[in-house]
């Protein structure tokens, strides 16, 4: 199954001197992956085309879609022992998947993956992070979340060598022609709400006009991080 409509923006955001967010989408093979990389200059933005490349290729070979994502934690940590990049690099991931009328989500860390299906904007992915493991305690609410100083504390990552096991966020289900899946890195989850992506993906404008719009949101918001967001439909 193929996408038949994409929209996407990566922007470095108003705080941050380098992009370190990379992705791809793949029209003829129905997938699609995208990394927010850590480590700062040289460093993430480094690991996370690793990871864009590495999941892609491995994709494209047959391996899963969960495989893909633990191979490419290897990929990074080969690279920096190599000399590439810088040591401890990293990146979370997020890719999706389309094939025979279902669909597949496979996450790391803190990107996100959501369904829009017309109506109702359902976050489909759950961060692997400290504020996350916080709501889950009932010990702070969503929207404090967005707030937390230390929102930003994944506690799941590509490259993080002291894991001895990955944890893979994994979703399936059925695909239905009029869905639409938003991915992002938390530089947009993390500025713009629910409800203000809602607002925007139910205007009768193009892909590509939302993405625009979602980015300048977070931008508005703040922009306190790269900003990394795509929006398919098949």
């Amino acid at each position: 199954m193929r996408f038949s409509d994409y929209g996407h923006n990566s922007h470095v955001g108003r705080v941050r001197v380098h992009n370190e967010d990379c992705y791809l989408v793949d029209t003829e093979n129905g997938f699609c992956v995208l990394a927010d990389g850590m480590g700062g200059h040289e460093g993430g933005e480094v690991a996370s085309q690793i990871v864009v490349d590495s999941v892609s290729n491995s994709l494209r070979t047959g391996m899963a879609l969960a495989e893909a994502l633990v191979a490419s934690h290897y990929a990074v940590l080969e690279a920096a022992a190599n000399g590439e990049g810088r040591p401890g690099m990293g990146s979370t991931a997020v890719a999706l998947k389309l094939n025979e009328g279902k669909f597949e989500i496979a996450w790391i860390g803190d990107s996100r993956a959501y369904l829009w299906d017309g109506m109702e904007l359902t976050q489909l992915t759950k961060d692997h992070s400290l504020v996350q493991k916080l709501v889950d305690e009932g010990a702070i609410t969503p929207e404090e979340a967005m707030l937390h100083p230390q929102r930003n504390f994944v506690t799941q990552a590509i490259g993080m060598s002291e894991l001895h096991t990955m944890e893979v966020g994994r979703i399936r289900g059925h695909h239905t022609p009029e869905r639409q899946y938003l991915l992002c890195s938390d530089g947009l989850s993390s500025e713009v709400t629910s409800a203000e992506m809602e607002a925007i993906l139910q205007q009768d404008i193009d892909v590509q006009q939302k993405i625009e719009m979602l980015v300048e949101k977070a931008l508005g918001n703040g922009g306190s991080d790269n900003i990394t967001a795509i929006l398919l439909t098949t």
